[in-house]
């Protein structure tokens, strides 16, 4: 049987799924596919190569990875801690292992908005450290906060705006049944960007009109995502993990705050895993 394991972005809320994930990698669950989208790209790698509490550790603002309890949205800069976070970290203090991650037999794709066309589109790479970072910093580049990737001959932003859990293109890669570990508790309201429109319309409506078409929707297509999700639960193809209630802040600063969410999810996984284990008949 081939499983799927589907993980939603999050910014600093995916913390949430490295505590899912350090909980199944103490019991040394496989999966035959991975797909990611946003920071859960990064969750993907490291769970494939074993690299437990990584993940954890990178999602972080890298004040707390130097020890201080709290940082700042402002001083220390978004942008540069995103860059930290898809390229520095690979080689910081708990490098990558590329080699184990390239080397792995499976499949892992991460997907990114493509702007030119408004869809969605999966990338997988294993041989190229360069490409491979610069895939999920696209897959990570939330609009009107980092600028989009240019990747070959396009152009791409967040994965999260045109399929925010990837749970299909599992299905469509072949897996039977899909674990998805979502950072949206039930009946919590997601971003809608129409709200923004006033900043959006000059940065993508003349030179990216399909992204942003895309954008404006990107609220009905979680609805829909979810609904889809619970039915397929209730059809035994699915298994949603996801949290009880609110989590830290998409830029959350206090490491408190950070690490109530990563126990959380580990505490959540730990409940379930018998459900869990019996989802996947192992």
């Amino acid at each position: 049987m081939k499983i799927g394991l589907a993980l939603e972005g999050g910014s600093r809320q995916t913390i949430f799924t490295a505590g899912v994930l350090d909980a199944m990698m103490d019991e040394n669950l496989d999966f035959s596919y991975y797909a990611g989208v946003s920071a859960g790209c990064h969750a993907a790698m490291n769970y494939i190569t074993r690299q437990r509490g990584r993940f954890r550790y990178i999602i972080q603002p890298t004040k707390i990875q130097q020890g201080k309890d709290h940082a700042h949205v402002l001083l220390d800069g978004v942008q540069k801690e995103c860059h930290a976070l898809h390229f520095e970290s690979a080689y910081g203090d708990m490098p990558f292992d590329f080699d184990t991650f390239f080397n792995a037999r499976v499949e892992c794709e991460f997907g990114a908005t493509c702007c030119e066309t408004g869809r969605m589109e999966f990338f997988e790479e294993r041989e190229d450290k360069k490409r491979l970072l610069n895939i999920v910093s696209a897959s990570c580049a939330l609009p009107m906060v980092f600028p989009v990737v240019p990747i070959d001959d396009k152009h791409y932003a967040d994965g999260c705006v045109a399929d925010p859990i990837p749970y299909n293109r599992a299905f469509e890669k072949g897996c039977d049944k899909v674990l998805v570990v979502s950072t949206h508790f039930p009946g919590e309201t997601v971003t809608d960007f129409r709200k923004y429109r006033m900043i959006l319309n000059p940065m993508f409506k003349s030179k990216y009109p399909d992204f942003f078409k895309v954008l404006m929707v990107r609220f009905k297509r979680y609805e829909r995502k979810f609904r889809e999700m619970e039915q397929l639960e209730r059809d035994g193809k699915l298994l949603i993990l996801r949290p009880e209630r609110d989590l830290c802040g998409l830029f959350e600063t206090e490491r408190e705050k950070l690490d109530d969410s990563y126990n959380m999810g580990f505490e959540y996984a730990q409940r379930r895993m018998d459900e869990i284990k019996a989802f996947m008949e192992v």
